[in-house]
C-alpha cells in the first residue's frame, strides 16, 4: 500500500490539492483554496498537517511491521479449530461410509427378494408373493432417492489470507487533510471542492 501522496500547487490566490489513497485514487479532489489575510495562522495549519502525516505514516508502518505476529496469533488459533473440526469430520465420514454400505447391502438384498417374488407372482398368482414384489418395489424407488449426506469437510487455513487480511487493517489516511481544511478554514480562509472522476467512471 503506497504512502497518501498530497501535491500543492500555488497560484496566485489558489492552490490545487491532488491526493490519493493507499491504493489507485479513482477519484481526483480539486481544492481551490482562499487563504485568509493571517497568513502566520495557514503556515500553523501547514505544521499540524505534516505533523498528522508523520504520525499517521508511523503508526500504519508500525501497523504492517506487527501484522505477521497478529496473523500467527490467530493462525494458530483458527489451526488449533480446525484440528478439531477434522477430526469430527473424519468420525461423520466413517458413519457416512458406513451408512453407504449398509444400503448397498440392503439393495442387493431387496433385488434378490423382488426377483425371487416376481417369480412367484407370474408362475403361481400366489396374493402374497405379489403383494411382497410390489413392496418391495416401493422400498427399492425410496432408496434410490433417500441416500445418505457426506459431511462437509473443513476449509483448510490460510496464512497468507489471514495476513493480507491483518495488512488490509492497517489504515493510511488518517484524515489528515480533513483537519488542514477544518483548521485553515477557522483561519478565515475559504475551501472551494470540485470532485472529477479518473478511474473506473459511470459511461452514463
Amino acid at each position: 500500500m503506497a504512502k497518501p501522496v498530497f501535491r500543492f500547487i500555488i497560484t496566485g490566490m489558489f492552490f490545487v490539492m491532488f491526493f490519493s489513497g493507499c491504493s489507485s485514487p479513482k477519484y481526483k479532489i480539486e481544492k481551490i483554496y482562499h487563504p485568509p489575510p493571517d497568513k502566520a495562522c495557514v503556515d500553523r495549519c501547514q505544521k499540524e498537517f505534516q505533523k498528522c502525516q508523520d504520525t499517521c505514516q508511523r503508526n500504519y508502518n508500525e501497523c504492517l511491521l506487527k501484522a505477521p505476529e497478529r496473523a500467527q496469533k490467530i493462525y494458530d488459533q483458527l489451526e488449533r479449530e480446525y484440528t478439531q473440526k477434522l477430526q469430527e469430520y473424519y468420525k461423520q465420514y466413517r458413519i457416512y461410509q458406513n451408512q453407504l454400505r449398509e444400503r448397498e447391502k440392503t439393495i442387493e438384498r431387496l433385488k434378490r427378494d423382488l426377483k425371487f417374488y416376481e417369480r412367484l407372482c407370474a408362475q403361481y398368482k400366489d396374493k402374497e408373493a405379489c403383494y411382497r414384489k410390489k413392496n418391495i418395489k416401493k422400498a427399492l424407488e425410496r432408496l434410490k432417492y433417500n441416500t445418505p449426506v457426506a459431511p462437509q469437510k473443513p476449509e483448510e487455513i490460510s496464512f497468507k489470507e489471514i495476513l493480507d487480511k491483518e495488512r488490509a487493517l492497517c489504515r493510511c489516511d488518517c484524515g489528515c487533510k480533513e483537519i488542514f481544511d477544518a483548521c485553515y478554514q477557522a483561519c478565515g480562509g475559504k475551501v472551494e471542492i470540485k470532485r472529477i472522476c479518473v478511474e473506473d467512471c459511470d459511461k452514463d
